[in-house]
Order: structure tokens, then C-alpha cells, then sequence
């Protein structure tokens, strides 16, 4: 009896004391738990911010894709007529120039009948523009090839690209050759222009010429 009695004592402090002891622990847990939920969170948000912040930052070179190239062939053949003549004259057309002048064959102007005449210097001006308008188109037909070349390069990448920031530089690149591509052929349509208005202009002199050479047969 004692011993049971002992036994049921001890159990009852043992039971009554659980929510001394319980309460405390319980509490910090439920605190833990909340600062462990609210960290996750956090965590999470920082993630996701970090993410989105590389998608738009960094350098991937993108921009740099064919763009030496493109930069040494579109400075080759100037914006104006007039310098595309002058450079032409000073040779900047190297073997193309060379190989034209071989085509057309250009007399001297010191062998023409009067060397400073009008006939002369126009002879000299239209030998001059055709072989500009030649050698610099040959040069401007590679500097096309050369753009094509570059947007089937950057074309290929559209697929491969980290983020939205990589697929924006790219997209640009593109853009800026694409731009290049279309002055290379605005600059061959003006070649094209100066060609056909030196073919009137000949044809024009040449009926001066007549009419004076008529002029002074008929008097």
C-alpha cells in the first residue's frame, strides 16, 4: 500500500509538473518556427531579387560579335562622292582600282589635241568617276557580304542567350549591323546614280562637241 502510494504521489507530481516545464519549450518552438518561416522567406525574396537583377546586368559580349570587321570594311568607302573620288585617286582602292584601270584604259590627258581643253578635262573627269564608282562598288559588295555574314552569325546565338539582358545586347548588336547593311547599300545606289549621270553627261558633251564641230562646218 505505502509503495502505491508513493507511486501515485510521484505520478501525480510528475503530471502536474508537465505544464511548468511544457510551457516554456512550447513557446520557443512556436517562436523558432515563425523566425525560421520568416528567414525562408526572406531567403526566397533575396533569390528571386538576385535573379532578376543578373537577368538584366552584366556583359556577355554580345556587342562585340563581327563588330571589328564591320567597323575596317564600312570605313573603307567614305559617305561622299567627292571622297570617294579623292580616294580613289589616292590609290585607297589598292588591287580593285588597279585591275578597273586595265578595263578602261585611260588615255593621258597630255595626248589629247589641246591637253587643257574642255574635252579633256571631261574625259579625265569621267575615267575618274568610273573607276571610283567600280573599285568602290567592288569594295562596298564585299562590305555586304560582310554584314550578311555577321547577322547569320548572330542569328544562330538567338537561342543560346543566359537572360533577358544577353537576348537585349544581342538583339541591339543585331539592330546596329543591320543599320551598317543598309548604308553599305544606300552608298551602292549612290554609286549607281553618279554612274548613270556620267553616262548622260557624256552624252551630253558628245552632242556639244558635235553641234560646235557643225557650227563651224556650216559657216
Amino acid at each position: 500500500m505505502k509503495n502505491k502510494l508513493i507511486s501515485l504521489v510521484l505520478a501525480i507530481s510528475f503530471f502536474a509538473a508537465i505544464p511548468a516545464f511544457a510551457q516554456i519549450p512550447t513557446t520557443d518552438i512556436l517562436t523558432q518556427m515563425q523566425l525560421l518561416n520568416q528567414l525562408n522567406q526572406m531567403k526566397q525574396q533575396y533569390d528571386t531579387l538576385k535573379q532578376q537583377y543578373q537577368a538584366v546586368t552584366g556583359a556577355y559580349g554580345r556587342g562585340s560579335i563581327g563588330l571589328a570587321d564591320s567597323i575596317k570594311s564600312s570605313s573603307v568607302v567614305p559617305g561622299s562622292w567627292q571622297e570617294v573620288v579623292a580616294r580613289q585617286n589616292s590609290g585607297a582602292f589598292g588591287s580593285s582600282q588597279n585591275a578597273y584601270e586595265k578595263l578602261i584604259k585611260t588615255m593621258p590627258q597630255e595626248l589629247f589635241q589641246n591637253p587643257q581643253g574642255q574635252g579633256a578635262a571631261t574625259y579625265k573627269l569621267s575615267t575618274d568617276s568610273v573607276r571610283a564608282a567600280m573599285s568602290g562598288g567592288e569594295t562596298l559588295y564585299s562590305q555586304v557580304q560582310t554584314h550578311l555574314n555577321n547577322l547569320a552569325m548572330m542569328a544562330k546565338q538567338v537561342d543560346n542567350t543566359a537572360n533577358t539582358k544577353d537576348a537585349a545586347d544581342l538583339q541591339n548588336r543585331i539592330s546596329t549591323e543591320n543599320g551598317m547593311l543598309q548604308t553599305a547599300m544606300a552608298k551602292l545606289n549612290v554609286m549607281n546614280m553618279n554612274l548613270q549621270a556620267n553616262m548622260l553627261n557624256q552624252q551630253n558633251q558628245a552632242t556639244a562637241t558635235n553641234q560646235q564641230r557643225y557650227k563651224r562646218t556650216g559657216q
